[in-house]
This record gives structure tokens, C-alpha cells and sequence, in this order.
């Protein structure tokens, strides 16, 4: 297996003793989940590079149940990942936004918004909408919130959701300073996981490496907490800085080789489980760093791979398969595909 051969020709170098670590990683999932890797290219933007592109029309898109606003405004975000989601602020409003979707052909819908106080996503008044667009027009239905409750949780379920899709923090500094809940703690990041599991709800948590203003911080202990629960999926993603406010815009996130340690940690905290790289993380030559380094890493998927990333996943003997989906999803095609192998 020729780790360095396509690579080179892409214009950028690869640390050497690095890769002979992260070929365990790839050793991993080789033998749990065989030779496919995923490429996702979800439908709230085009996205095409060389060996690389989705040309049917958008299956899956995001909504956003407080359009634009976000009562927290944490320094990851400060509301900007909201912008590209289709906005429906009342549940006559989704209904009405999931109708005309199903008329586009569109399979599958995320359900978001922004948080309020609490870390909360406000969606009470939307659970009934919830499940007619899942139950009534057959859509594959999954929700991106912050922390649960009881009730809560008991409400994902009575709309039968097919994967509840949460940040895990693992350092209190970080909630505190970074998403401002400074009266939340881990412990209730944890609590949020072990709800939703014991709910019988699959799970898809997501960790931001470097989210603490570009450092490495709380993200061994968050994949730590995620693994107890032996999630559905795990989505990792890379801090992105100009989505927050001034003061976030300066500092840069982690380098692709940080970033490449924390996703081989977790593809071995989580050797039976699919790890996907999410949509969010540096564009440029870090981006085609980092995506090599995660299919050396072992990763089942990622989504809006860098130029050259397809044709470098082949020559290491990997089949890929693009979808249109959220990277989410790769819960069911990883074991769809396997069955049939």
C-alpha cells in the first residue's frame, strides 16, 4: 500500500511517522467494516472538485426551527452554521416546508436550530410536526440539538426520529467560556448521551476538535464519554474560525496533524462504531492534509472531500461510495453495505 503516491502529486506532504500510526486506525476498519468509504455530498450547497461530484438533484437538507436567531451565541458558531438551513419557525410552518420538500423529491430532512440559555434546542412545540413529516410523508428524519431531559427525550421518541445527532464537550472550561453555559458542566453532556441511549434512541454524537479557540482541550475526554455508549455513528469536525465573532476570526485551528491524533484516538475508542469527518473544517491545503490523513486514520466517510481525496482512497484499495445524504447517515450504509458483501 502506497501511502504517498497520490498525495505527492496533490502538492502536499504528509508527516511520515504519523502515517505509520494512523495505519492502525486503517487496520480497524478494514477489519470491522471492509473495503467501502463513503463520500457525502448533503444538499445546502454544490460541491464539486476533480474526482469528486454529486449531479442528482438534493435528497437531504437542514431546517432551522428559530431560522437565523440563537439565544446563546456561543463563540463557535455565533449562529452563522444556521444561515444555510431552510428556515420554519412555527410547526405550521414545517409542515408546510416538509410538504413542498416531499414535492422536490427530497428524502430526508435534519431538524435544528439554535440553542437557547440552557443549550437547549427549542423544539417542544415542533415534536407533533416532527412526526407527521416522518410519519406522514416518509421522510428519513434526523434532529441536531444540545442537551435533553426527560421529557425532552421522551418526545424525540414519540416522533420517531431516526438518529438524534448532539455536540459532546468534555471540558467544563470549554462549555463555560466557548458555548457560555458556565452553570452546565461534562456531567451533563454525559447525562444528555446516556438519556437518549437508554430512550433506545440511536445516537450519532458529533465532538469540534479544537474548539476551544483552536486548541486541543476537552476532546479526548468527550470521545471517552461517547464511547461508554457505543453511539451509532460518530461525526467529528474541525473548529472553523470565521464562523464565530471578531476575536475568534484571529486565532487558527488546530494543524491537520492535531486534528489527525484525535481522529485515530477515536476510530480506536471506537473500533465496531462508524466514524464519518463532517462537513465542517478548513478549506486549502490543510483540508486535503487532513482528509488523507483521516482515510489513513481509518474513517468510514467524509463529507465534501478535498480535490484528489477519491482518487487517494482508491489507490489504498478502498471502494468509495458518494451519496447525496447527511454524513449522519452512515450508520445505515455502512451495515447495508456490509450485509451484502
Amino acid at each position: 500500500m502506497n501511502v504517498f503516491g497520490v498525495i505527492q502529486e496533490l502538492d502536499v506532504e504528509l508527516n511520515e511517522k504519523l502515517v505509520e500510526k494512523l495505519i492502525e486506525g486503517f487496520e480497524i476498519r478494514k477489519k470491522n467494516f471492509g473495503d467501502k468509504v463513503f463520500f457525502y455530498s448533503p444538499g445546502f450547497k454544490h460541491y464539486e472538485v476533480e474526482d469528486f461530484s454529486v449531479n442528482s438533484p438534493p435528497k437531504f437538507v437542514d431546517i432551522s426551527v428559530t431560522g437565523r436567531n440563537c439565544e446563546l451565541m456561543c463563540d463557535h458558531c455565533a449562529s452563522k452554521i444556521l444561515w444555510h438551513m431552510i428556515p420554519a419557525t412555527t410547526p405550521e410552518e414545517l409542515v408546510k416546508v416538509g410538504e413542498d420538500l416531499k414535492k422536490k423529491g427530497i428524502e430526508g430532512v435534519l431538524i435544528s436550530g439554535g440553542s437557547d440559555k440552557n443549550g437547549f434546542v427549542p423544539l417542544w412545540d415542533f415534536f407533533d410536526a416532527m412526526k407527521y413529516l416522518k410519519e406522514e410523508l416518509g421522510f428519513l428524519l434526523t434532529c441536531h440539538v444540545g442537551l435533553v431531559d426527560e421529557d425532552y427525550v421522551e418526545k424525540l421518541k414519540e416522533a420517531n426520529v431516526d438518529a438524534v445527532l448532539l455536540d459532546i464537550i468534555g471540558d467544563n472550561e470549554t462549555i463555560a467560556q466557548v458555548y457560555k453555559l458556565p452553570h452546565k458542566s461534562v456531567e451533563d453532556y454525559d447525562r444528555s448521551l446516556r438519556l437518549l441511549k437508554e430512550a433506545g434512541l440511536r445516537i450519532v454524537p458529533h465532538v469540534i476538535i479544537g474548539l476551544h479557540y483552536g486548541k486541543i482541550k476537552g476532546e479526548y475526554n468527550a470521545i471517552d464519554m461517547i464511547a461508554k455508549y457505543e453511539p451509532d455513528a460518530l461525526v467529528l469536525v474541525v473548529v472553523m474560525p470565521y464562523y464565530g465573532k471578531a476575536k475568534f476570526q484571529l486565532l487558527p485551528p488546530p494543524s491537520s496533524e492535531e486534528s489527525a491524533q484525535v481522529i485515530l484516538y477515536a476510530r480506536k475508542a471506537v473500533p465496531n462504531s462508524p466514524v464519518v469527518i463532517g462537513c465542517a473544517r478548513p478549506a486549502g491545503a490543510d483540508r486535503v492534509k487532513l482528509d488523507a490523513y483521516s482515510v489513513l486514520a481509518g474513517v468510514n466517510g467524509i463529507a465534501f472531500p478535498a480535490e484528489g481525496i477519491v482518487t487517494y482512497s482508491k489507490s489504498l484499495g478502498l471502494e468509495p461510495v458518494v451519496s447525496p445524504n447527511c454524513c449522519s447517515t452512515v450508520y445505515s450504509m455502512v451495515f447495508q453495505t456490509m450485509e451484502t458483501q
